[in-house]
Protein backbone atom coordinates (compact mmCIF):
# COMPACT_ATOMS: atom_id res chain seq x y z
CA UNK A 1 0.00 0.00 0.00
CA UNK A 2 2.82 2.36 0.57
CA UNK A 3 5.66 1.17 -1.50
CA UNK A 4 5.70 0.55 -5.29
CA UNK A 5 9.39 -1.75 -4.90
CA UNK A 6 9.82 -4.01 -2.49
CA UNK A 7 11.31 -1.69 0.34
CA UNK A 8 10.06 -2.75 3.72
CA UNK A 9 12.78 -5.94 3.35
CA UNK A 10 15.94 -3.77 3.85
CA UNK A 11 14.05 -1.16 6.10
CA UNK A 12 13.11 -4.10 8.49
CA UNK A 13 17.02 -5.15 7.90
CA UNK A 14 18.08 -2.38 8.88
CA UNK A 15 15.68 -2.18 12.15
CA UNK A 16 16.82 -5.91 13.06
CA UNK A 17 20.27 -4.61 12.90
CA UNK A 18 19.89 -1.18 14.81
CA UNK A 19 18.18 -3.28 17.43
CA UNK A 20 21.65 -5.76 18.05
CA UNK A 21 22.04 -5.32 21.75
CA UNK A 22 25.82 -3.32 22.43
CA UNK A 23 28.33 -5.05 24.59
CA UNK A 24 30.48 -1.62 24.95
CA UNK A 25 30.42 1.75 27.04
CA UNK A 26 28.96 4.70 25.37
CA UNK A 27 31.27 7.87 25.31
CA UNK A 28 31.32 10.84 23.90
CA UNK A 29 34.18 9.86 21.24
CA UNK A 30 32.25 6.74 20.64
CA UNK A 31 28.96 8.09 19.65
CA UNK A 32 31.07 10.81 17.11
CA UNK A 33 33.13 7.80 15.61
CA UNK A 34 29.47 6.06 15.14
CA UNK A 35 28.70 8.86 12.47
CA UNK A 36 31.86 9.57 11.20
CA UNK A 37 32.48 5.61 10.33
CA UNK A 38 29.42 5.15 8.11
CA UNK A 39 29.97 8.58 6.53
CA UNK A 40 33.31 7.28 4.96
CA UNK A 41 31.57 3.72 4.07
CA UNK A 42 29.27 6.60 1.92
CA UNK A 43 32.27 8.65 0.47
CA UNK A 44 33.76 5.38 -0.64
CA UNK A 45 30.14 4.06 -2.26
CA UNK A 46 30.17 7.54 -4.29
CA UNK A 47 33.89 7.44 -5.11
CA UNK A 48 33.65 3.85 -6.35
CA UNK A 49 30.18 5.11 -8.14
CA UNK A 50 31.91 7.82 -9.74
CA UNK A 51 34.84 5.59 -10.89
CA UNK A 52 32.83 3.14 -12.40
CA UNK A 53 30.59 5.71 -13.75
CA UNK A 54 33.10 7.41 -15.30
CA UNK A 55 34.57 4.29 -17.28
CA UNK A 56 30.93 4.12 -18.42
CA UNK A 57 30.16 0.57 -16.69
CA UNK A 58 28.11 2.09 -13.08
CA UNK A 59 26.44 -1.67 -12.79
CA UNK A 60 30.44 -2.44 -11.38
CA UNK A 61 29.54 -0.36 -8.49
CA UNK A 62 27.26 -2.97 -7.38
CA UNK A 63 30.03 -5.65 -7.18
CA UNK A 64 32.49 -3.40 -5.03
CA UNK A 65 29.42 -2.36 -2.97
CA UNK A 66 28.76 -6.24 -2.10
CA UNK A 67 32.09 -6.93 -1.00
CA UNK A 68 32.27 -3.44 1.15
CA UNK A 69 29.15 -4.97 3.14
CA UNK A 70 30.26 -8.20 4.83
CA UNK A 71 33.10 -6.23 6.29
CA UNK A 72 30.78 -3.80 7.93
CA UNK A 73 29.85 -6.93 10.09
CA UNK A 74 32.79 -6.22 12.48
CA UNK A 75 30.60 -3.09 13.53
CA UNK A 76 27.45 -5.32 15.11
CA UNK A 77 28.54 -4.69 18.53
CA UNK A 78 27.80 -1.07 17.56
CA UNK A 79 24.49 -0.98 16.44
CA UNK A 80 24.19 2.40 15.07
CA UNK A 81 27.28 2.46 13.47
CA UNK A 82 26.70 -0.69 11.80
CA UNK A 83 23.04 0.19 10.80
CA UNK A 84 23.68 4.03 9.12
CA UNK A 85 26.87 1.90 7.29
CA UNK A 86 24.48 -0.12 5.86
CA UNK A 87 21.90 2.70 5.41
CA UNK A 88 25.05 4.27 3.22
CA UNK A 89 25.79 1.30 1.18
CA UNK A 90 21.95 0.98 0.57
CA UNK A 91 21.65 4.91 -0.53
CA UNK A 92 24.93 4.09 -2.92
CA UNK A 93 23.41 0.97 -4.25
CA UNK A 94 20.11 2.61 -4.91
CA UNK A 95 21.56 5.52 -6.73
CA UNK A 96 23.53 3.23 -9.13
CA UNK A 97 20.15 0.99 -9.48
CA UNK A 98 18.92 4.81 -10.56
CA UNK A 99 21.79 5.83 -12.81
CA UNK A 100 21.13 2.38 -14.98
CA UNK A 101 17.85 1.93 -14.46
CA UNK A 102 15.36 2.72 -17.94
CA UNK A 103 12.20 1.99 -16.14
CA UNK A 104 9.27 4.16 -17.58
CA UNK A 105 6.61 2.23 -15.35
CA UNK A 106 6.77 0.68 -11.78
CA UNK A 107 3.49 -0.89 -10.23
CA UNK A 108 2.95 -3.28 -7.32
CA UNK A 109 0.38 -5.21 -5.87
CA UNK A 110 0.06 -8.05 -4.02
CA UNK A 111 0.99 -10.49 -6.91
CA UNK A 112 4.76 -8.59 -6.83
CA UNK A 113 6.45 -5.60 -8.76
CA UNK A 114 6.11 -4.98 -12.35
CA UNK A 115 8.77 -2.86 -14.23
CA UNK A 116 8.09 -1.58 -18.03
CA UNK A 117 12.22 -0.59 -19.31
CA UNK A 118 13.02 0.14 -22.37
CA UNK A 119 16.54 0.48 -23.76
CA UNK A 120 18.68 3.77 -23.73
CA UNK A 121 17.34 4.84 -27.23
CA UNK A 122 13.85 4.19 -26.29
CA UNK A 123 13.41 1.34 -29.43
CA UNK A 124 12.40 -1.69 -27.07
CA UNK A 125 10.08 -1.99 -24.02
CA UNK A 126 10.48 -4.94 -21.45
CA UNK A 127 8.33 -6.18 -19.03
CA UNK A 128 9.66 -7.83 -15.47
CA UNK A 129 8.21 -9.26 -12.86
CA UNK A 130 10.79 -8.71 -10.29
CA UNK A 131 13.71 -9.67 -11.90
CA UNK A 132 11.97 -12.48 -14.69
CA UNK A 133 11.71 -11.19 -17.56
CA UNK A 134 7.59 -11.43 -19.06
CA UNK A 135 8.60 -10.56 -22.86
CA UNK A 136 9.53 -7.75 -24.87
CA UNK A 137 8.40 -5.45 -27.84
CA UNK A 138 10.04 -3.11 -30.79
CA UNK A 139 8.48 0.39 -30.86
CA UNK A 140 9.50 0.60 -33.80
CA UNK A 141 6.45 0.71 -36.27
CA UNK A 142 7.97 -1.43 -38.94
CA UNK A 143 8.70 -4.50 -35.73
CA UNK A 144 6.02 -3.48 -33.44
CA UNK A 145 3.82 -6.77 -34.78
CA UNK A 146 6.72 -9.23 -34.38
CA UNK A 147 7.14 -11.43 -31.98
CA UNK A 148 10.26 -11.49 -29.82
CA UNK A 149 11.74 -13.30 -27.13
CA UNK A 150 10.89 -16.80 -26.21
CA UNK A 151 7.74 -16.24 -29.24
CA UNK A 152 10.21 -15.91 -32.14
CA UNK A 153 8.29 -17.47 -35.35
CA UNK A 154 11.26 -18.99 -36.37
CA UNK A 155 11.24 -20.74 -32.38
CA UNK A 156 9.36 -23.67 -30.97
CA UNK A 157 6.11 -21.35 -30.52
CA UNK A 158 5.89 -20.99 -34.09
CA UNK A 159 6.11 -24.80 -34.83
CA UNK A 160 3.45 -25.03 -32.56
CA UNK A 161 1.14 -22.95 -34.67
CA UNK A 162 2.00 -24.47 -37.70
CA UNK A 163 0.94 -27.92 -36.18
CA UNK A 164 -2.19 -26.31 -34.99
CA UNK A 165 -2.92 -24.87 -38.22
CA UNK A 166 -2.28 -28.14 -40.05
CA UNK A 167 -4.96 -30.09 -37.55
CA UNK A 168 -9.13 -30.80 -38.00
CA UNK A 169 -9.01 -29.54 -34.69
CA UNK A 170 -11.57 -26.66 -33.57
CA UNK A 171 -10.06 -22.93 -34.55
CA UNK A 172 -10.15 -21.77 -30.74
CA UNK A 173 -7.28 -20.80 -28.58
CA UNK A 174 -6.74 -20.79 -24.78
CA UNK A 175 -3.98 -19.03 -23.00
CA UNK A 176 -2.81 -19.27 -19.62
CA UNK A 177 -0.76 -16.06 -18.46
CA UNK A 178 -1.05 -12.73 -20.69
CA UNK A 179 2.63 -11.01 -20.29
CA UNK A 180 3.00 -8.56 -23.08
CA UNK A 181 0.34 -10.30 -25.08
CA UNK A 182 2.98 -11.12 -27.59
CA UNK A 183 1.44 -14.96 -28.72
CA UNK A 184 -1.50 -12.48 -29.56
CA UNK A 185 0.93 -11.83 -33.19
CA UNK A 186 -0.39 -15.40 -34.14
CA UNK A 187 -3.95 -15.19 -34.01
CA UNK A 188 -5.73 -15.76 -37.21
CA UNK A 189 -9.58 -14.22 -38.08
CA UNK A 190 -11.16 -17.38 -37.72
CA UNK A 191 -10.02 -18.02 -34.61
CA UNK A 192 -11.17 -17.13 -31.34
CA UNK A 193 -8.42 -16.60 -28.73
CA UNK A 194 -8.79 -16.18 -24.41
CA UNK A 195 -6.33 -15.21 -22.33
CA UNK A 196 -6.41 -16.16 -18.65
CA UNK A 197 -4.60 -13.59 -16.00
CA UNK A 198 -4.37 -13.68 -12.95
CA UNK A 199 -2.60 -9.90 -11.83
CA UNK A 200 -5.02 -6.89 -13.03
CA UNK A 201 -1.87 -5.27 -13.06
CA UNK A 202 -0.44 -7.08 -16.24
CA UNK A 203 -3.61 -6.99 -17.92
CA UNK A 204 -3.70 -2.82 -17.53
CA UNK A 205 0.38 -2.81 -18.75
CA UNK A 206 -0.16 -4.91 -21.90
CA UNK A 207 -3.89 -3.14 -23.15
CA UNK A 208 -1.72 0.55 -22.22
CA UNK A 209 -0.62 1.90 -25.73
CA UNK A 210 2.44 3.49 -24.27
CA UNK A 211 3.84 0.47 -22.96
CA UNK A 212 2.83 -2.40 -25.00
CA UNK A 213 0.36 -3.01 -28.47
CA UNK A 214 -0.09 -6.47 -29.28
CA UNK A 215 -2.99 -7.42 -28.18
CA UNK A 216 -4.22 -3.83 -29.36
CA UNK A 217 -2.72 -3.16 -32.17
CA UNK A 218 -1.50 -6.72 -33.58
CA UNK A 219 -3.82 -9.54 -33.50
CA UNK A 220 -6.15 -10.22 -36.54
CA UNK A 221 -8.45 -11.99 -34.00
CA UNK A 222 -10.64 -10.93 -31.49
CA UNK A 223 -8.89 -10.88 -28.16
CA UNK A 224 -10.73 -12.06 -24.63
CA UNK A 225 -8.86 -11.40 -21.40
CA UNK A 226 -10.30 -13.39 -18.16
CA UNK A 227 -9.12 -12.13 -14.99
CA UNK A 228 -8.73 -14.47 -12.25
CA UNK A 229 -7.00 -18.11 -11.08
CA UNK A 230 -6.60 -20.06 -14.27
CA UNK A 231 -7.97 -23.49 -12.78
CA UNK A 232 -10.57 -21.61 -11.63
CA UNK A 233 -11.94 -19.77 -14.50
CA UNK A 234 -11.12 -22.56 -16.76
CA UNK A 235 -13.79 -24.91 -15.28
CA UNK A 236 -16.50 -22.21 -16.66
CA UNK A 237 -15.33 -23.02 -20.39
CA UNK A 238 -17.17 -25.38 -22.28
CA UNK A 239 -16.12 -28.83 -22.34
CA UNK A 240 -13.84 -29.74 -25.85
CA UNK A 241 -13.85 -26.20 -26.83
CA UNK A 242 -10.19 -25.61 -27.59
CA UNK A 243 -7.98 -27.09 -29.90
CA UNK A 244 -4.79 -25.13 -28.68
CA UNK A 245 -4.35 -24.29 -24.74
CA UNK A 246 -0.98 -22.78 -24.05
CA UNK A 247 0.25 -22.46 -20.89
CA UNK A 248 2.89 -19.78 -20.48
CA UNK A 249 2.95 -19.12 -16.42
CA UNK A 250 6.62 -21.44 -15.56
CA UNK A 251 9.18 -18.47 -16.40
CA UNK A 252 9.24 -16.93 -12.60
CA UNK A 253 11.36 -18.69 -9.85
CA UNK A 254 7.94 -19.19 -8.11
CA UNK A 255 6.30 -20.98 -10.62
CA UNK A 256 2.74 -21.64 -10.13
CA UNK A 257 2.80 -25.47 -9.14
CA UNK A 258 -1.11 -25.63 -8.81
CA UNK A 259 -1.09 -25.03 -12.68
CA UNK A 260 1.28 -28.26 -13.45
CA UNK A 261 -0.28 -30.81 -11.41
CA UNK A 262 -2.30 -34.45 -12.69
CA UNK A 263 -5.41 -32.62 -11.20
CA UNK A 264 -4.67 -29.47 -13.22
CA UNK A 265 -3.56 -31.24 -16.27
CA UNK A 266 -7.21 -33.51 -15.87
CA UNK A 267 -8.91 -30.08 -16.20
CA UNK A 268 -6.93 -29.02 -19.17
CA UNK A 269 -7.84 -32.64 -21.16
CA UNK A 270 -11.56 -32.02 -20.13
CA UNK A 271 -11.73 -28.56 -22.11
CA UNK A 272 -9.52 -29.66 -25.32
CA UNK A 273 -11.34 -30.73 -28.58
CA UNK A 274 -10.17 -33.64 -30.28
CA UNK A 275 -7.14 -33.98 -32.08
CA UNK A 276 -6.02 -30.40 -30.16
CA UNK A 277 -2.62 -30.31 -28.47
CA UNK A 278 -1.40 -28.66 -25.42
CA UNK A 279 2.14 -26.73 -25.32
CA UNK A 280 3.82 -25.62 -22.15
CA UNK A 281 6.14 -22.73 -21.64
CA UNK A 282 8.84 -24.05 -19.49
CA UNK A 283 12.13 -22.10 -20.21
CA UNK A 284 13.56 -21.50 -16.12
CA UNK A 285 16.94 -20.36 -15.05
CA UNK A 286 16.76 -22.19 -12.47
CA UNK A 287 14.28 -25.35 -12.83
CA UNK A 288 14.38 -28.01 -15.34
CA UNK A 289 10.34 -28.88 -15.78
CA UNK A 290 10.97 -31.60 -18.42
CA UNK A 291 10.80 -34.56 -16.13
CA UNK A 292 7.54 -33.31 -14.52
CA UNK A 293 6.11 -32.87 -17.48
CA UNK A 294 7.04 -36.25 -18.79
CA UNK A 295 5.67 -37.72 -15.73
CA UNK A 296 2.22 -35.92 -15.69
CA UNK A 297 2.05 -37.01 -19.54
CA UNK A 298 2.94 -40.50 -18.68
CA UNK A 299 0.40 -40.88 -15.97
CA UNK A 300 -2.65 -39.76 -18.57
CA UNK A 301 -0.84 -41.87 -21.52
CA UNK A 302 -0.12 -38.56 -23.90
CA UNK A 303 2.45 -38.12 -26.02
CA UNK A 304 4.30 -35.36 -24.85
CA UNK A 305 7.64 -33.62 -26.86
CA UNK A 306 10.00 -31.07 -25.77
CA UNK A 307 10.87 -28.33 -27.53
CA UNK A 308 14.46 -26.63 -26.94
CA UNK A 309 15.88 -24.09 -28.55
CA UNK A 310 19.28 -23.36 -27.80
CA UNK A 311 20.60 -20.33 -29.96
CA UNK A 312 19.21 -17.11 -29.38
CA UNK A 313 20.18 -14.03 -30.85
CA UNK A 314 20.48 -15.66 -34.17
CA UNK A 315 17.66 -13.69 -35.36
CA UNK A 316 17.40 -10.22 -33.45
CA UNK A 317 15.33 -10.56 -30.66
CA UNK A 318 14.96 -14.32 -30.19
CA UNK A 319 15.72 -16.31 -27.09
CA UNK A 320 16.71 -19.09 -25.99
CA UNK A 321 12.77 -21.02 -24.86
CA UNK A 322 12.00 -24.67 -23.93
CA UNK A 323 8.66 -25.29 -24.86
CA UNK A 324 6.28 -29.14 -24.14
CA UNK A 325 3.69 -30.13 -26.35
CA UNK A 326 1.54 -32.77 -25.22
CA UNK A 327 -1.31 -34.79 -27.04
CA UNK A 328 -3.69 -37.67 -26.99
CA UNK A 329 -1.90 -38.84 -29.69
CA UNK A 330 1.47 -38.79 -31.82
CA UNK A 331 -0.49 -38.00 -35.05
CA UNK A 332 -2.53 -35.19 -33.47
CA UNK A 333 1.39 -33.39 -33.36
CA UNK A 334 1.88 -34.06 -37.28
CA UNK A 335 5.60 -33.69 -37.77
CA UNK A 336 6.51 -31.30 -34.85
CA UNK A 337 8.97 -34.35 -33.37
CA UNK A 338 10.61 -34.33 -36.78
CA UNK A 339 12.03 -30.73 -35.88
CA UNK A 340 15.73 -29.98 -35.31
CA UNK A 341 14.96 -28.92 -31.59
CA UNK A 342 12.57 -31.81 -30.69
CA UNK A 343 13.09 -34.59 -28.52
CA UNK A 344 10.54 -37.19 -27.58
CA UNK A 345 9.86 -37.30 -23.77
CA UNK A 346 9.31 -40.39 -21.94
CA UNK A 347 8.88 -41.15 -17.82
CA UNK A 348 11.43 -43.33 -15.97
CA UNK A 349 8.82 -44.05 -13.54
CA UNK A 350 11.37 -43.23 -10.75
CA UNK A 351 9.46 -39.85 -9.66
CA UNK A 352 5.58 -39.34 -8.33
CA UNK A 353 3.49 -37.45 -10.30
CA UNK A 354 2.94 -34.12 -8.99
CA UNK A 355 -0.88 -33.78 -7.71
CA UNK A 356 -2.58 -30.83 -5.53
CA UNK A 357 -0.98 -32.75 -2.85
CA UNK A 358 2.65 -33.53 -3.90
CA UNK A 359 5.15 -31.77 -5.63
CA UNK A 360 9.09 -32.30 -5.62
CA UNK A 361 10.58 -28.55 -6.01
CA UNK A 362 14.26 -29.54 -4.88
CA UNK A 363 14.10 -32.89 -7.61
CA UNK A 364 13.60 -30.50 -10.56
CA UNK A 365 16.11 -27.43 -9.40
CA UNK A 366 19.07 -26.69 -11.93
CA UNK A 367 21.83 -27.43 -10.15
CA UNK A 368 24.64 -26.06 -13.12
Amino acid sequence: MVFRSVAEYPLVVLLACLLLPSKRRQTRQTRVVDWIVPAGVLLLGLAITLICYSFGQPWKAQMFLALITPATFVMRRRPLRFAVSLVAILFVSTLVTAISDNTIRRQRNFFGVLRVTNDPQGRIHWLFHGSTSHGRQSTQPQDKCEALSYFHHTGPLGEVFSTFRSSPTTRKVGIIGLGTGATAVYAQPNEQWTFYEINPAVVDIARHPDYFTYITQCSSAPIDVILGDARLRMQEASDSSYGLIILDAFSSDAIPLHLITREALDLYLSKLAPHGIMAFHISNRHLDLSPVMADLAASRALYCVGLYDPTPHVLRGKDTSVWVVMARQSSDTGSLASTSFARVLTSDGSRNVWTDDFSNIVSVLNWR
